[in-house]
Formats: C-alpha cells, structure tokens, sequence
C-alpha cells in the first residue's frame, strides 16, 4: 500500500520526518483503498487543501481526490474523487500542479494509457472541487525526441501574468521548460532538457530524475525532485536545484 508521509524545514534543506503517515489509504472496498499518493497541497484561508491521487487497483483506473486540514498533518478526506479517470490516453491519471487563475482553479493531471504512454491534461474548476476537463485535452504531449514515451509532472509558477512549467520526460532522463501566457497553451523551452539526470551532483541520480516541484524561496528559485543513481536496485532520495536571482 501507499501513504502520504510528512516533513519539517525552517530552511528547506534539513527536514524532520513526521513518524507515522498522514494519509492512509481507505476502507476495503472503497475507492483509494491500495494507494494515496501525495500530488499538490495548497493553502488558502487558514486552511491546506490536498489533491493527491488514489485507486484500489494499481492496474485498473486511478483517480484525484481531495483532504483539507488545518495543521498540515490532521486531513479529512471527500468521500469521492474529485477528478475520474476516463479512456484512452487518460485510463489511470495522477494529481502534478495547481494555479489560481482569477477566481478558477486550473488543476494540472498526468494521464496515461495502457501502453505507458504520459500526457498532461487541464481540469478547472470554480470552487476547488467540481472540476471538468478541459475540452482540448491533452495540453502537452512527447513531440521531442529528448522527451521519449511522454511528458509528466508538470510544476507551474504563476508570475505576474507569465505561467512557467517545469516538466520531466517519463524515462525520467530530463527536465523541460515551457511558458504561457494563459495557462492552456504552452511553448516549450528551445534548449530543453534544461537539466539532464547526468547532471546531479555526485551523480546521485544518474539513473533517473523525477517529479520535479517548483516553487519560490525568498529571492530563490527552487525545483525539488526525487532521483536514484542506480537501476537495478534503486534507492530514491529528494534534492533541489537552486538559482537565485
């Protein structure tokens, strides 16, 4: 099974584990059963907001569900998805990014079909919870050579009125740069992969990079991901790219 886990940083480089999970898959029978995974936590009015991705099945439909909390640690789940999985390339879908864009929620998604093949796709919603697909879906797909089976994780940062992306390949190989003017339509980087697994420090992750989180420290921009330098017997680790201004 699979749970969502917790740490604490006053500087975001030494973390504190919490000693049990979070969030805890459900009841026989129910929905998320097997798994939660951590997507995206936001905070709004005193309160955090998570969508995070559950199924009962690893092989069948997976789906976004949604928990509040005050603390950060205490969630109280919806009883129901908040997204659905569909057909196609959107059979099992995973919770990446979320942006406020005026008063709408635009939820960000990877989707992907029985054969592995990851796209992204866009959910908006007024209220955080009634979300429906975008009718373009999907918003980005694998047409560079770099980006092999497809695109996933996208991490969106919302300045002024430019939306950045960071996203990684679904080998896990790289990572790729995108912009927006309007959250929906989005140009690649020119020179992507920007960052390359074989580029980590000590090569600690020169077997694969992933699930890049990028966000804004203070006069930092930083992109958390998680990396194993071997293969065969991965043990995964989280570290952060860092640029300052």
């Amino acid at each position: 099974k699979k749970y969502v886990l917790y740490a604490e940083s006053s500087d975001g480089k030494n973390w504190v584990k919490h000693p049990v999970p979070v969030l805890s898959p459900g009841a026989a029978g129910s929905w998320d059963s097997w798994a939660v995974q951590p997507g995206i936590v936001i905070k709004e009015s005193g309160v955090y907001k998570m969508y995070f991705t559950g199924y009962a099945n690893q092989n069948h439909q997976w789906y976004v569900g949604f928990a509040t909390s005050t603390d950060g640690i205490n969630w109280t789940k919806n009883s129901t998805p908040v997204i659905y999985s569909g057909s196609g390339w959107e059979y099992q879908i995973t919770a990446a990014s979320i942006i406020k864009k005026g008063n709408q929620y635009f939820l960000y998604y990877n989707g992907r079909n029985s054969n592995y093949t990851e796209k992204v796709g866009l959910a908006i919603s007024n209220d955080g919870i009634n979300f429906t697909k975008y009718s373009g879906n999907p918003i980005l797909i694998n047409d560079k050579p770099w980006e092999g089976s497809g695109v996933m994780c996208p991490s969106i940062y919302q300045e002024n009125n430019i939306y950045k992306m960071v996203y990684m390949s679904a080998q896990g190989t790289g990572f790729g740069f995108a912009q927006s003017s309007d959250g929906i339509n989005w140009t690649k980087y020119p020179q992507n992969p920007f960052f390359r697994k074989d580029q980590t420090a000590n090569g600690w992750g020169n077997a694969n990079i992933a699930y890049p989180n990028f966000i804004r420290v203070n006069d930092d921009f930083r992109i958390y991901y998680s990396g194993a330098a071997n293969s065969y017997n991965p043990y995964y680790k989280i570290g952060f790219l860092k640029r300052t201004n």
